[in-house]
């Protein structure tokens, strides 16, 4: 009887995939064992201090994955249980905050009598506190106070203990500021709701709500306007007398000025130890709005202050270019603390005077008019400190165009369809352009006002390549940029 083809085809077949498959799964299995031979090399000591050189120079990413493969490999080391906390705080700068969550949790289970677990308080009540406005409604100054406060209340909730259990810790006067804030939060979250019932008409339900800040939420700004609708709602249901008595009680209390801080009830409560000196208070300044520039676009717009200039061209031409200011736009990335990249495009007028060599040793000749010139530089700029004011050096390449006005022959005309004007045709000259490799160094300060807003004011060497020019002539001039991140 003949063999079966087809089920000869099949099983010749079957055969190649699974010899393919066992030498695939035997090149994979020596990879990782090659893998794993390198990562054995490594003692405990060694993978913390790689993990925690990244961590400091802002590879936040980098030392997440060294953190976790040091746990993994010596989960009972000194230096595992030191990389926990660390661990803690690269989740939280790598923006992981559902990683950074579960880890201070972890760590708080594990390690309820570690020296160190009120740090592991502070940066979850931390991670929740920053779940609030995102940048562009801080931007817009949006009213985030309507909304469902359910971040905030654990936030605070973990600031609480840290203070409760915790009051000499170093980061309990940041944790102490934050609760205040969160505590007006919360406050105005339940005005906002009897505000909402006072329109309903639901007066018994506003004048509960109002009832509930006073009680609650006692030496919050909130409280004065809570007793405005709490004595309305009285005066609306008709309940003269217990309305005066809530008047008598508002005119006793004066609201405090706004931005005052109120030492009554609960806020009394929060005065007594402070940070101990010396020790590190990571994670954001509450006070100063410590900027976290790791991982955040940014665009910026601002002045080019361009100084005067002399160019030499090689036939004996010469310009005196005057000083002027232009514009600059841009945008960039930070990679980190410290190291962003970006580009930005400048445009600026320049009146200049030029005495123009003459054809065949005939005298030069003056002219004068008005330049334009354009620029596109790709930049990388490196911020000296991880704080608000930071001076910072920075280089870029690019193109330069310079457009000198200049007839160079009859005018042209030329013509465009417009969808509301049909055929539109219009004259212009041809003109003296230049354009060239363009490369610039510069230093200067940066200042970033809070998360999201920024300026920096520096000073810029740039030379461009014309060709026809004797050297490569130098432009200097000074910037002043305004950038926001998000």
């Amino acid at each position: 009887m003949p063999p079966d083809r087809p089920l000869q085809r099949c099983a010749r077949w079957f055969l190649v995939a699974l010899l393919s498959s066992t030498v695939l799964l035997g090149g994979c299995s020596h990879f990782g064992k090659k893998k794993e031979d390198k990562l054995a090399k490594l003692t405990p000591e060694q993978i913390y201090s790689k993990a925690h050189q990244e961590l400091h120079n802002g590879n936040y990413s980098g030392a997440v994955k060294d953190y976790e493969s040091l746990e993994a490999r010596y989960p009972f080391s000194e230096q595992a249980k030191q990389g926990q906390l660390d661990l803690l705080y690269a989740y939280y700068k790598n923006h992981a905050l559902e990683s950074a969550i579960d880890q201070a949790d972890e760590f708080i289970r594990e390690n309820p009598a570690h020296p160190r677990v009120d740090y592991a308080w502070y940066i979850k009540g931390l991670v929740y506190f920053e779940s609030g406005a995102n940048a562009l409604e801080r931007m817009v100054h949006a009213d985030v106070s309507k909304r469902p406060p359910g971040e905030i209340r654990k936030s605070l909730q973990s600031f609480q203990t840290l203070l409760q259990q915790y009051p000499k810790s170093p980061y309990a006067a940041d944790a102490r500021q934050r609760l205040i804030f969160l505590r007006n939060r919360l406050a105005d979250y339940e005005l906002s709701v009897a505000r909402f019932y006072m329109k309903r008409g639901a007066y018994v339900g506003a004048a509960n709500r109002a009832r509930g800040v006073i009680e609650t939420y006692d030496g919050a700004p909130a409280v004065d306007e809570a007793l405005l609708i709490m004595a309305e709602a009285y005066r609306r249901l008709g309940i003269n007398d217990l309305a005066a008595n809530v008047d008598k009680v508002r005119a006793a209390n004066p609201a405090p000025p706004p931005g005052a801080e109120t030492k009554t009830g609960f806020f009394a409560s929060l005065g007594g130890a402070q940070a101990a000196p010396g020790q590190p208070e990571l994670g954001v300044d509450f006070a100063n709005n410590m900027p976290q520039r790791a991982h955040r676009l940014e665009a910026f717009a601002g002045l080019g202050i361009q100084n005067s200039a002399t160019v030499d061209f090689a036939g004996g031409t010469k310009a005196d270019i005057k000083g002027s200011t232009g514009f600059q736009v841009g945008a960039a990335y930070h990679f980190n603390d410290y190291l962003e990249l970006g580009g930005q495009f400048g445009y600026g007028k320049q009146d200049y005077t030029a005495e123009v060599a003459g054809n065949q040793g005939s005298a030069p000749y003056p002219i004068q008019g008005t330049l334009d010139s354009m620029s596109l530089m790709f930049d990388a700029t490196y911020n000296i400190l991880a704080r608000p004011v930071t001076p910072f050096i920075a280089g870029g390449l690019g193109w330069s165009w310079v457009d000198t006005n200049i007839a160079t022959g009859p005018p042209t005309v030329g013509c465009w369809w417009y969808p509301w004007y049909g055929y539109v045709c219009t004259g212009y000259p041809n003109s003296k352009t230049l354009s060239g490799l363009a490369y610039e160094l510069g230093a200067g300060v940066r200042w970033d006002f809070n998360r999201s807003f920024d300026a920096r004011a520096s000073y810029n060497m740039k030379w461009i390549d014309f060709g026809n020019t004797k050297g490569k002539p130098d432009f200097d001039g000074f910037q002043l940029l305004f950038g926001w991140k998000f």
